[in-house]
């Protein structure tokens, strides 16, 4: 699997893009590399994109151990943190109801939505579409 995390400061908003086969390694990863990332600040807004994904790595027990980590990571937040994730296809909204589900026994502050577009997730951001092209250019 390939990611992408980029961060839009001026919009507060954080960028992850998963493509081909999701590991449960390859989410570790993003969520060890996050929080290094010059850009960082707790609380800002998610923007999760799986436009690109194929396909997941389905070993439930290590993403509950892995969400489990997030949420006390996100413990120490005021607000609560904004999630939209773009979950066009089968698999993506697959992948979205188990991170979702994973959620529903964590007392954590995190707030997640389920789109199928970037222009739905524009409008639940409150940023413009185009605001969010440079998520998408190539390196």
């Amino acid at each position: 699997m390939a990611y992408r995390i980029r961060i839009l400061p001026e919009h507060d908003l954080a960028y992850f893009r998963y493509s081909g086969t999701a590991s449960i390694d390859d989410y570790l990863a993003v969520v060890d590399q996050y929080p290094r990332h010059p850009d960082f600040r707790l609380g800002q807004k998610n923007l999760v994109d799986l436009t690109r994904l194929e396909d997941i790595e389905r070993d439930y027990a290590r993403i509950l151990e892995l969400q489990a980590r997030i949420a006390g990571f996100v413990q120490s937040t005021q607000n609560d943190i904004f999630s939209v994730i773009v979950a066009p296809s089968a698999i993506a909204q697959e992948a979205s109801q188990i991170v979702l589900r994973s959620w529903e026994e964590l007392n954590a502050r995190v707030v997640r939505r389920m789109v199928r577009n970037m222009e739905e997730a524009a409008v639940l951001l409150g940023i413009s579409p185009a605001a969010l092209a440079p998520l998408f250019e190539e390196d």
